[in-house]
């Protein structure tokens, strides 16, 4: 008995102690299983936490401009990317939260988060509106694709090639009369002991004497729009939040330019085409101009198309020999009438300069009316002969709309947007974008500077277990 008593009690000392090890090792095993669910579930938190703050995108600003931007003020004043770490942190602790199961509800887990840190950000006013370009370039390929931008190289090699934009016709057409201004024109006998000056009777004068009449380029009833800005409540007039731009990710590719370019022209509105509920009218004008009022930004493109066409036109009248010829035929009998036959030449330029203007006052006329003119224009598509050029002032023609060939009003915005300084044009655009977000509801605080593309944060977490973690992520709309 006392031996069997003996072997009894070392059973039990040895199940005690086996127990002890098993138990330990099913301690360590389930507590290494919470460790790594703990793991597991911080990172599906964290993922879905950062896609539910990239899910509280600007409502206006896509639906206005079909960009992506998270806006740190939240519809209120203060913008902060301190409000986003805070999002953030509360969708963590929701996702953390468990769910009752048949009314009992137990957190094995016990997971909070204690604080969010955003360590990294891009905004989309980064590197001159960097951010918001490449958006709106992915968005305008996805679109149209890129087969457009060849005919656009034609057209502006056409603008190189004859100087539209830089020959100084203005210059060259004032030399030129300051020539006849200077010639010392004979005198006649008018009276018994009284002579006069024999006057030029030069009828381009008349023409020349119309320039810088904005009416007489808009189509008839026309009302302007008289709607002006303060530049100073813009980004393009500010100091801005700066965050890491594009923070690794590609750049802009050649010819991407030109893609944002047609993206400013799909979603600004022109004279031409309007767009809803904008704070200017002429919104694509402004972006090549900048002037702080829609009148001022229409006079400035109205100049910008009168000196084009007026170049394009004086090339095309020097080079035809019929309306040179004409043109000659009059100011020989000018100068004759003048007993200065010495002026028949500066008289015929002075001829093709006046006959210029009053086809490109009509090719203006034409474009703002909805119609189309060619870059360099051909006999078919010329319109005022010589007799006519003299009355186009008294012409109420709104110009051929009908006319298929050629370039219209947009068309020749485009070519203006593909040769303006690339910073300018996209601050202008960036203030367009303010201004008209701000016209809807919620929005008035709406700034550029504070809105975001990219974040990095790292979260800091605690478990009721005793167990503290973080985690690092880095989200951003689109490369």
């Amino acid at each position: 008995m006392i031996k069997s008593r003996k072997n009894a009690g070392s059973a039990a000392v040895y199940l005690i102690l086996i127990f002890a090890v098993l138990l330990s090792f099913i301690l360590l095993i389930v507590e290494g299983a919470r460790k790594n669910a703990i793991r597991m579930k911080i990172e599906c938190a964290m993922d879905l936490s950062m896609s539910s703050v990239f899910a509280e995108y600007n409502r206006e600003l896509l639906n206005q401009y079909d960009l992506f931007f998270i806006d740190t003020s939240y519809g209120q004043k203060n913008a902060a990317i301190d409000n986003t770490a805070e999002h953030l942190k509360g969708y963590l602790n929701d996702n953390f939260e468990v769910s009752k199961f048949f009314g009992i509800k137990k957190d094995l887990l016990d997971l909070k988060a204690e604080e969010v840190t955003v360590t990294d950000f891009s905004l989309a006013s980064d590197s001159d509106g960097l951010l918001l370009k490449k958006q709106a370039v992915s968005y305008m390929k996805d679109l149209y694709g890129i087969s457009y931008l060849e005919e656009l190289q034609d057209q502006i090699n056409m603008v190189h090639e004859n100087a539209l934009l830089t020959r100084n016709v203005e210059a060259e057409r004032l030399a030129n009369q300051s020539i006849i201004d200077q010639y010392p024109l004979p005198k006649k006998k008018v009276d018994d002991d009284k002579w006069e000056e024999v006057e030029l009777n030069n009828p381009a004068d008349a023409v020349n004497a119309t320039r810088g009449i904005l009416s007489l380029v808009l189509p008839t009833e026309t009302e302007i729009s008289t709607v002006g800005i303060n530049p100073s409540n813009y980004i393009s007039e500010r100091n801005c939040n700066k965050g890491s731009s594009l923070a690794g990710r590609n750049n802009l590719q050649a010819g991407d330019e030109w893609i944002f370019n047609e993206y400013i022209l799909k979603k600004a509105g022109n004279y031409t085409q309007l767009k809803e509920n904008s704070e200017l009218q002429y919104e694509t004008e402004y972006v090549l101009h900048g002037k702080p009022s829609d009148i001022e930004n229409l006079k400035n493109t109205v100049g910008q198309l009168l000196l084009l066409r007026e170049t394009a036109n004086y090339i095309f009248l020097c080079s035809n020999p019929g309306k040179s010829g004409e043109a000659e035929t009059l100011a020989v009998a000018i100068a004759l009438a003048a007993y200065s036959p010495e002026l028949k030449d500066p008289i015929k330029q002075t001829i093709l300069f006046a006959w210029a203007y009053a086809e490109s006052v009509y090719d203006v006329r034409t474009l703002l009316s909805g119609g189309k003119i060619p870059l360099m224009k051909a006999d078919e598509s010329w319109h005022y002969s010589l007799s006519e050029m003299f009355r186009f002032a008294t012409d109420v023609n709104e110009g051929n709309t009908s006319m298929e060939a050629g370039l219209s009003y947009t068309d020749y915005l485009r070519i203006f947007l593909a040769l303006e300084n690339v910073d300018t044009k996209t601050k202008r655009f960036m203030n367009l974008v303010e201004m008209d977000i701000r016209k809807t509801d919620g929005n008035q605080y709406f700034r550029l500077d504070t809105c975001v593309d990219y974040l990095e944060a790292e979260a800091f977490i605690s478990s009721g277990y005793g167990a503290n973690f973080s985690i690092l992520r880095s989200f951003y709309y689109q490369d």
